[in-house]
Parts: C-alpha cells; structure tokens; sequence
C-alpha cells in the first residue's frame, strides 16, 4: 500500500479514536446547537472543566471542532456535523440489524428467550 493511502487510513482511524468516547459525543452534539464556551459546556454536560477540555483538546486535533477567541473567551464550534449522522445512520442500521437477528434466533417469541 502506497503511504499516502495508508495516511489517509491512519487519519480515519484517528477520527473514529476521537469519537470513541461517549462524552465526546455527547459534547459534539451539544456544539451542535451552538458554540459553547468550556466552562458553560462541562456544566451542561455535568463534568469538571479540565475534564471537557481534554475531550475538546481531542476533538479538535482531529479537526471535528475548532476554537474562536473573544479577548478571554474561548468558544469551540462544530465544523463536521456530519460525523453526527455518521453516528446515528450506524446506530439506526445496528440496531435494525440487531433486531432482526433476534427476530431470526427466537421467531416464536418477542426477541427474548424465554429462561
């Protein structure tokens, strides 16, 4: 494999090591919405604030989100939404596909086995 292909792959790779962690989802959402400041965004999302600037630090090295400075301020904004339908058309087709396993393991039955 050529390396400018394999760069490519590593960076994916990195994109998808970025959204592994459901806080991080959950604060791409909420940047969603709007630009957030730090601070107003770890108490929306109920964690310290050092804690939601490691996981913005994360989000933006992969280039999901950027920064803007206002004098002290400091608001993060979402620049690739579509990792969030990303994320929900995986989620809708796993799920889907989850069911319909079950549905195939227990016809008989509401999806559950009956212990």
């Amino acid at each position: 494999m050529d390396s400018g292909k394999l760069r490519r792959y590593e960076l994916k790779a990195e994109i998808f090591k970025a959204l592994a962690h459901p806080m991080r989802i959950a604060m791409l959402d909420k940047l969603r919405e709007r630009p957030w400041c730090v601070c107003e965004l770890a108490a929306e999302v109920g964690i310290e604030k050092s804690v939601a600037s490691k996981h913005l630090s994360q989000l933006k090295a992969v280039g999901l989100i950027d920064d803007e400075k206002h004098g002290t301020l400091v608001e993060y904004r979402l620049v690739a939404p579509c990792v969030l339908e990303l994320a929900s058309c995986a989620e809708t087709t796993i799920l889907g596909y989850r069911r319909k396993r079950l549905d195939l393991a227990y016809p008989n039955s509401a999806a559950s086995p009956s212990c």
